[in-house]
């Protein structure tokens, strides 16, 4: 008996078709899975966490031997930040492993919050937020490009090709170099991320994470103000928030949608974290934070992108507000969450994702992680719209609990 005839959908083609359906709220032939990665390609099959942000082709057998052994529905797509254009700009908002900090080769890759715009900043960013990113946050943020501010792009548009001496500034040539330098190491990194991600797709697996998003909020949080000072801003200075958040997205937006529809991205992944219950209340989420997530997930959705929406940390409150999308069109991925509320609430409106803890992955016994595969399945896959998903992005989790988790999926998790 032919087993595989030629009218027969590859594998890759099952795959998406999965995933759309319950995307799209329906029951799929059974609950797609989606694990939720960090670190755990390279610590999973041998590779270091300095060695996979050093060259990304060295998680190609990595990649090739998880989908051999857990069968994933959706791959997350792991090209980590490079550290040879971090280094050579001098950056100082975050830590890695290697010489550089001098951290182990294992050490995780770390964000470090820092304020870029002070009280008495505002009135200059609002003139001209392009200049001042230039001229304070750039060159507080990266070493390597101190001679920004020495830079007034204004005066290149003048009649004298004497405004262009500023270009002789030793410092200005110094940092232009290091762009020049940052770009072309990005380029070489990026190609073995290329190889990469066309390497699942290739063994027939769909990737998603391949075009990040921050929302307004987050992105200026991170990069700009710092999160605990625009947090308390929504105290302060209310109306300076939105108007920041509003000229923020009016960039960012149409650029991260144009960077998903280079990258022949399906979707458009959302991570959240400045949203969460502890944070800030209902009443200003629905205020400050919400307007621009909603804004990114409609121009997602308008450009034929799924959102892939995370929301990290507990987010009880605001199950009803985040209904507000279009039906059928979006996946939010839950941390913390009362999931029968947010398969009662949410659920009608936008696929979930998640109900199986991260630590019970990592800590617990292949009987615990049956057990609460199960209760999620009872819970959450009824009536289709759900993906078999963790809490927090994986890093070490024993052999023995992946594997009970893909089986118990397998047996009872068909419609």
């Amino acid at each position: 008996m032919n087993q595989n005839p030629e009218n027969a959908l590859p594998p890759i083609a099952i795959r998406s078709i999965r995933n759309k359906t319950a995307v799209s709220l329906q029951e799929p032939d059974r609950v797609p899975f989606m694990p939720s990665m960090n670190n755990f390609y390279p610590l999973h099959y041998g590779v270091t966490i300095q060695e996979s942000m050093t060259d990304a082709r060295s998680l190609i057998e990595p990649l090739r031997r998880f989908c051999e052994d857990y069968d994933p529905d959706w791959v997350w797509n792991p090209v980590p930040f490079p550290i040879k254009p971090m280094e050579t700009i001098g950056h100082k908002q975050a830590r890695w492993p290697g010489s550089y900090y001098n951290l182990p080769e294992n050490t995780p890759y770390q964000y470090v919050d820092k304020s870029y715009l002070t009280e008495d900043d505002w009135e200059d960013y609002f003139r001209d937020p392009t200049l001042f990113i230039m001229q304070k946050v750039l060159p507080n943020k990266f070493g390597a490009l101190g001679g920004l501010q020495f830079l007034n792009p204004y005066a290149m548009c003048g009649h004298a090709i004497l405004s262009y001496m500023q270009f002789a500034n030793p410092a200005v040539q110094e940092s232009l170099k290091s762009l020049l330098q940052v770009g072309n190491e990005v380029a070489e990194y990026m190609q073995g991320g290329i190889e990469l991600t066309m390497s699942v797709i290739q063994n027939g697996y769909p990737v998603y994470g391949g075009a990040p998003a921050c929302i307004p909020f987050d992105d200026f949080a991170d990069n700009v103000r710092g999160l605990m000072e625009l947090c308390m801003d929504m105290s302060t200075d209310p109306e300076c928030v939105d108007e920041a958040l509003q000229k923020w997205g009016d960039f960012t937006i149409p650029a991260a949608i144009a960077n998903a529809k280079m990258a022949h991205c399906e979707d458009l992944f959302i991570p959240l974290h400045c949203g969460v219950d502890n944070f800030m209340s209902i009443e200003k989420y629905e205020k400050h934070y919400w307007p621009t997530l909603k804004r990114t997930i409609e121009a997602a959705i308008a450009a034929d992108l799924t959102p892939i929406v995370f929301c990290e940390g507990r987010y009880n409150t605001r199950l009803d507000c985040i209904t507000d999308v279009p039906k059928g069109k979006v996946l939010y991925n839950f941390e913390d969450v009362d999931w029968a509320e947010a398969k009662r609430i949410v659920g009608p409106y936008a696929a979930i994702g998640g109900g199986v803890d991260t630590q019970t992955l990592m800590n617990g016994t292949p009987e615990e992680v049956e057990t609460v595969t199960r209760k999620a399945l009872d819970l959450l896959a009824p009536g289709g719209g759900y993906f078999m998903s963790n809490s927090i992005a994986l890093d070490n989790v024993p052999a023995a609990n992946m594997h009970a988790w893909r089986d118990t999926l397998e047996k009872y998790g068909r419609y």
